[in-house]
């Protein structure tokens, strides 16, 4: 199970017009307070669906295009390649290719600078470390 911030927390219960004092006598255990928390942040904002891959031309033009929902930039990083990036768009998550290969930078600099060139990209850019383990030691 996900491990839940006091933070997170706090603000569950702010949002059911209580205060921690109350939880902690209400008898409900840790995990089912955690189980709440983790169902009322999720339907706040959804878990994005997988959709199909765009090349980085295709992420370019789709941020780029007037009226479309705007795109943001999420970049899961990874040990030994680097950034791998995705694109966001509304609740689908979709893979950012170049020539079939995930488009990666080796430097989260680089990212940058390569993202600074895509007009109208969501100026948040995401770094998505829920997967990320360390895979060497201390260089």
């Amino acid at each position: 199970m996900k491990k839940v911030s006091k933070e997170q927390v706090d603000q569950f219960v702010a949002a059911l017009g209580s205060d921690t004092s109350k939880v902690d006598d209400s008898g409900i255990s840790e995990d089912q307070l955690e189980a709440f928390v983790d169902a009322f942040f999720e339907q706040l904002e959804p878990r994005p669906r997988k959709g199909r891959p765009w090349t980085f031309d295709r992420f370019n033009a789709a941020c780029d295009t007037p009226g479309a929902e705007q795109v943001q930039a999420v970049l899961y990083p990874d040990d030994e390649a680097g950034f791998t990036l995705y694109a966001r768009q509304g609740h689908v998550l979709r893979a950012v290719k170049h020539k079939g290969r995930p488009v990666r930078f080796r430097t989260f600099e680089k990212a940058l600078t390569t993202l600074a060139d895509v007009a109208h990209l969501s100026p948040e850019i995401v770094v998505d470390s829920s997967g990320w383990q360390q895979k060497t030691g201390p260089v």
